[in-house]
């Protein structure tokens, strides 16, 4: 049976809020900001910095000035509108990153031999790997919540600086060294920081294909 990087949410608190694929199932695509996440290269806070500011990026690029039509428009029976990707993006980072300090909370595990089961790029491709989906737990699913795109906007913008504020300080030491078991093993704290901005890179590729649609509506 195939493992996932992923389970569902009673499997482990962090790495359990979607279901995504291991790297062998991962579909050979180019991903227009991904950034070479080696293990060799990959100790780096300015890179996981710069992945967020990226993100962050994209996603402005890809909802601002749209109409309402286009925002809210299904590419099909039971598929979401970029409202909802938005506002799941909205929900999930703050959430995540909640259970991730819950996790950071614990204590040391620097003195075990444990070590990642996989490296940072085969994260980033298999979270960002749109060739399976997966249904998203109920508390992380769209409700309409955002009427005003800004007002989603400044959301994301409120709920990333925390976050960011984080990365700033932190000890890279520190979150290599704390690792927490997922499902398919263990991950460490530099890689769940990287699961939230991957995560939201996901939607944000998601955004590209409905608005790549032959029906998505036209200004």
């Amino acid at each position: 049976m195939k493992k996932h990087l992923l389970h569902f949410i009673r499997v482990t608190p962090l790495w359990a809020v979607l279901l995504i694929s291991t790297p062998d199932a991962v579909a050979d695509h180019n991903l227009r900001n991904m950034l070479s996440f080696r293990q060799d290269s990959s100790r780096d806070i300015q890179k996981l910095l710069t992945h967020y500011e990226q993100t962050a990026t994209q996603l402005k690029k890809n909802v601002t000035g749209l109409t309402e039509e286009q925002l809210n428009f299904s590419p099909g029976e039971g598929q979401w509108s970029i409202s909802q990707c938005l506002e799941h993006i909205v929900l999930s980072e703050p959430m995540i990153f909640g259970m991730f300090k819950q996790e950071m909370s614990k204590p040391d595990t620097s003195q075990t031999s444990q070590k990642p089961s996989y490296t940072d790029e085969e994260i980033v491709k298999s979270i960002t790997n749109r060739g399976e989906k997966y249904p998203a737990p109920e508390m992380l699913k769209p409700t309409g919540k955002y009427d005003d795109i800004n007002e989603a906007l400044t959301a994301f913008e409120n709920g990333r600086k925390e976050i960011i504020d984080y990365i700033k300080n932190a000890d890279i030491k520190v979150l290599r060294n704390h690792i927490s078991q997922g499902p398919a093993g263990p991950v460490d704290g530099y890689q769940n920081l990287l699961f939230i901005t991957a995560h939201s890179d996901r939607h944000i590729l998601q955004i590209e294909e409905i608005k790549a649609h032959p029906n998505f509506p036209k200004q």
